[in-house]
């Protein structure tokens, strides 16, 4: 352990969000003592919540994964940026009928939400969609490339799941996420930039203050990304612990701005502490 302060802020937080993708697990293999991590948790009292800003994957994709994987399962802890766009979509009336760069397991995530997933010929017709909404699509096709890029020229509300630039697979692999996704259309629009709805943007933190039912000084978020989680937290007095069992390591961490007080190699080294 690395502690830059106390973990007293930590012991003494109601609620603790965690990431997934290099956090709990890398890809199909769970971080080593994560499952009695999250057993302590709840045997605290604590409330539990996961939180992804993956959205490759649907809800009921992630629910079955973390349940095979022996972790504590129920369909309140699970937060992902999926749930945010559908928050900040309907509140602005930005819906049904929307562009959804996605796999299959998000779209039909989104049609249970209430929304109309339109294809390529019918998206670039008159009505134009109510947005475009541009997610985590691990089958995304030059397709759904020139489509997205001809409604960004249209100036259809632009709204980006998360702003992940990577998806760890394992602790020395990755593949591209969204991150790299707006780069490419940032490009090719000439600077057309989405509304970020994920981690660690404004409607992320009221969807987890939401679900818990507590402000933000109440809650310890756990995660392994500078510039997404810790970012996060940090900006909304969360308290922060960053496990360097993921994407970031130790001299990234001592580099960065967004580093948080508390750093650990994984969440076991913070079981003694619940």
């Amino acid at each position: 352990m690395n502690f830059k302060q106390p973990i007293d802020r930590f012991s003494q937080c109601q609620a603790i969000v965690c990431d997934l993708d290099g956090t709990l697990y890398l890809d199909q293999t769970p971080v080593d003592g994560a499952s009695l991590f999250l057993s302590r948790i709840l045997e605290s009292r604590r409330k539990l919540f996961y939180f992804s800003n993956n959205t490759s994957k649907s809800r009921r994709t992630y629910l079955t994964k973390l349940e095979k994987m022996g972790f504590p399962v129920d369909d309140e802890y699970l937060i992902t940026s999926a749930d945010c766009a559908e928050n900040y979509l309907k509140s602005r009336n930005l819906y049904p009928r929307i562009y959804l760069v996605g796999n299959n397991d998000l779209v039909a995530d989104f049609a249970k939400r209430g929304f109309t997933c339109l294809g390529d010929e019918e998206a670039l017709k008159a009505p134009l969609p109510a947005a475009v909404v541009l997610g985590f699509d691990t089958e995304l096709t030059y397709q759904k490339i020139e489509t997205c890029y001809h409604l960004i020229l249209a100036d259809v509300p632009y709204i980006a799941t998360h702003g992940d630039v990577l998806c760890p697979v394992n602790k020395h692999q990755f593949k591209p996420d969204v991150g790299s996704f707006i780069s490419l259309f940032e490009t090719a629009t000439g600077g057309g930039q989405p509304r970020i709805v994920g981690k660690p943007y404004k409607a992320a933190v009221e969807a987890i203050c939401s679900r818990a039912g507590l402000p933000p000084d109440k809650i310890a978020f756990v995660g392994d990304r500078l510039y997404t989680d810790m970012r996060m937290a940090k900006q909304n007095n969360m308290a922060g612990v960053l496990v360097l069992s993921g994407e970031t390591t130790l001299a990234m961490a001592r580099e960065s701005p967004d580093a948080p007080p508390i750093i650990v190699n994984s969440v076991t080294d913070l079981i003694e502490h619940l």
